[in-house]
């Protein structure tokens, strides 16, 4: 009677090790498995630098969005994404060009891509007079075009610091002529999602980034040709100590 009791013990403990063993298995299996998928994977490439010295991004100008807006080539209809947000920010810099084209596809566009505010409205009045003064002001992306996610919080705000060139035309105010010029400048362009798209916010209540450097070539100072010397300028302040770079990225070709 002892003996069988033993043996009766023995296959409890046998068992016991066995199942032990059995969940200790799956517990590391499971455990590897959760550790393989939380770590990242390395890109299968590294990051290209360009030849001006920045990441190069995957994102392009002129892409993104599901329509054209009234003036038949600013993309609109993103979604809510940060990487569509971006974007966003990126194609709506020559929109906001005024005094050449159809003045009411423009204004029509502008409607279309900024938020719906009091700031906004007043924007829009302001380049309506300039472009029936005649002023002409001619928007695009710096080459090479470069930015900088600010933030981004997906379907609500976004910054995004562009590069900008702007040509304006010479014009009278109070008497006096302003000659012709261009400027060159980084600009935030604040961004809310509004009506299941990105607009551009002009209210300037999410603003986080404030641009140190702005370039005025005029009849006096000519712009140089040399895009390396005027990206030096740019991310010099005005006492002459370097500004940082980290961050920007230049656009994909």
């Amino acid at each position: 009677m002892t003996s069988r009791r033993s043996l009766i013990i023995a296959a409890v403990v046998i068992i016991a090790i066995v199942l032990v063993a059995v969940a200790s298995y799956f517990i590391s299996s499971t455990t590897k498995d959760n550790t393989s998928a939380a770590t990242p994977t390395a890109p299968s490439e590294p990051t290209r630098i360009s030849d001006n010295g920045f990441p190069v991004s995957p994102f392009r100008a002129n892409e993104g969005g599901t329509k054209t807006a009234q003036d038949g080539h600013t993309r609109i209809g993103y979604t809510a994404s940060c990487d569509d947000a971006v974007r966003a920010a990126i194609n709506y810099v020559p929109a906001e060009s005024y005094g050449t084209g159809d003045w009411e596809q423009r204004e029509a566009t502008l409607n279309t891509i900024i938020a719906d505010n009091e700031d906004g409205a007043e924007y829009i009045e302001a380049l309506h007079s300039l472009n029936n003064d005649g002023v002409t002001s001619t928007k695009t992306l710096f080459d090479p075009p470069i930015f900088k996610v600010v933030s981004c919080e997906t379907g609500k705000t976004a910054s995004v610091a562009v590069a900008q060139r702007i040509e304006k035309s010479s014009y009278k105010i109070d008497g006096r002529t302003v000659p012709a010029a261009v400027e060159i400048r980084v600009t935030e362009q604040l961004l809310v999602w509004e009506n299941d798209d990105w607009k551009l916010d002009l209210s300037g209540e999410n603003a986080t980034y404030r641009p140190e450097t702005q370039l005025l070539y005029t009849q006096g100072k000519k712009e140089p040709s040399s895009a390396r010397e005027i990206l030096g300028d740019l991310f010099t302040d005005s006492d002459g100590n370097p500004l940082s770079r980290d961050g920007w990225m230049e656009l994909a070709q």
